[in-house]
């Protein structure tokens, strides 16, 4: 009997371990410098992700990868694997978000009042997807900063890495 505990033990123990080591990626935070548009920005990620890059003529975006599917990027504010979430919280939001902001100032100063309303320099938009992971798009100026695919108890540490933009 006595041997069976100590058997039960030394697995409880080793689950433990197991647990927590995998946790460890997440916990362990990395200072990622990206340029984009000439501006070399810098951001602390949890540990642990795949680096992908993806450009067209005129957009780029880095994605960090993690082994259960979350993402954090940043990049062009028209490149973000956000889209379909945004376009689920409204079609005004949606239409703001991606806005061709000197298109509309130009059609504003030709019409002599302003009839369309301006995207902010900053807009932060978040939500949770029909799974229930959460997501988060924020553009500030120029560029696309954000998150996809993460679990409620991993909120506020994308959050961190995402207001750790420099």
């Amino acid at each position: 009997m006595l041997k069976l505990i100590r058997m039960k033990v030394k697995y409880i123990i080793l689950l433990f371990y197991l647990f927590f080591s995998s946790c460890g990626s997440f916990t362990e935070l990395r200072k990622v410098n990206y340029e984009f548009e000439n501006i070399n920005y810098t951001i602390k990620v949890p540990k642990g992700y795949e680096w992908f890059e993806y450009s067209t003529i005129e957009e780029n975006m880095v994605q960090l990868m993690y082994s259960d599917s979350s993402c954090i990027y940043l990049g062009s504010p028209d490149m973000t694997p956000n889209k379909t979430n945004i376009k689920s919280v409204n079609d005004s939001i949606y239409s703001l978000r991606f806005q061709n902001s000197f298109l509309a100032e130009d059609v504003n100063k030709s019409l002599g009042f302003k009839l369309i309303t301006i995207r902010p320099d900053t807009l932060d938009i978040a939500g949770q997807d029909s799974v229930g992971l959460l997501w988060r798009d924020v553009i500030i100026r120029d560029i696309c900063v954000g998150y996809k695919n993460v679990k409620k108890s991993n909120k506020l540490l994308f959050d961190n890495a995402i207001n750790s933009l420099r």
